[in-house]
């Protein structure tokens, strides 16, 4: 069979034309692809995770008062374990340490310790149904309480409370004078059962305990209650006796609204002494 020069030459051609069109079509296609992709990467996040980053940001964080004492052997643990929540959870949670003295009589005498702080412990374990108070002790936003070295639950109590903050508490320092702090609050909210519960905490401290239980031991304390005061009108100012060698810089202001029947905290601020 004979075939001509011209319809070989007309094969190459329709061949070569075919193969563009292919590497055309691809060509197309993937550039396509990489427009959708720069696209996509260039589009804002989607709403959804805007508003769920908003809701966070307005939840009251979760108050977890530990009972502790420089003279029980089993609190050091206690200690280091809301230290490690101040820190790794930071806004979601206010950690406050009030140091209990009833083991004063037992060979140290915590210089932390008051009474009033037994005193707090004790109205827990009434309300809660205990049959004694004990240390070290986490009580969770007033309504629940264990050991305060176990690491779950306090996880557990940290990671599940999710209540929106009605942002109605304000705190503010007037000033500093003659070994005294005012500050000045507010909380149009608070009814008729509940309390504005207003805090000087101290940041850190370390103690070299010499004697009792934990003789010879170095303890690393975090947000030590010093003062509390508790107040039922809706504004006002508090004064705080300061302590010696006090520096702002040291402390933190805390309030926070209790329910004086269900013991229940329901809303929550920390800030900076300026």
């Amino acid at each position: 069979m004979y075939i001509s020069n011209a319809k070989v030459l007309t094969i190459e051609y329709l061949v070569i034309i075919y193969w563009l069109v292919i590497v055309g079509i691809i060509g197309y296609s993937t550039s396509m692809a990489m427009k959708a992709m720069l696209d996509k990467r260039s589009q804002p996040p989607a709403r959804t995770s805007i508003g769920s980053i908003q809701k966070a940001k307005n939840l009251t964080p979760s108050v977890i008062e530990l009972f502790t004492s420089e003279g029980c052997s089993s609190c050091p643990p206690a200690d280091n374990l809301v230290a490690k929540a101040q820190k790794e959870f930071n806004d979601r949670t206010i950690v406050l340490s009030y140091h209990v003295d009833y083991w004063n009589n037992l060979g140290w005498k915590d210089r932390f310790s008051k009474k009033e702080f037994s005193d707090r412990q004790v109205e827990y374990a009434q309300h809660l149904h205990l049959e004694s108070v004990y240390t070290p002790q986490a009580v969770v936003n007033g309504t629940t309480q264990f050991v305060g070295s176990d690491e779950g639950s306090l996880w557990r109590a940290i990671k599940s409370y999710a209540r929106e903050s009605n942002d109605n508490i304000s705190i503010e320092t007037t000033t500093i004078s003659h070994n005294k702090l005012s500050v000045k609050y507010q909380d149009t909210s608070i009814g008729n059962n509940e309390e504005l519960v207003v805090e000087l905490v101290l940041k850190n401290a370390v103690t070299a305990v010499q004697r009792g239980e934990n003789s010879g031991s170095t303890l690393y304390h975090t947000n030590i209650v010093e003062a509390i005061s508790h107040e039922h009108d809706k504004s006002g100012i508090v004064d705080f006796d300061l302590p010696a060698g006090f520096l702002k810089e040291n402390y933190i202001l805390v309030a926070f609204v209790q329910n004086r029947k269900s013991l229940e905290i329901t809303n929550a601020l920390k800030m900076d002494i300026f």
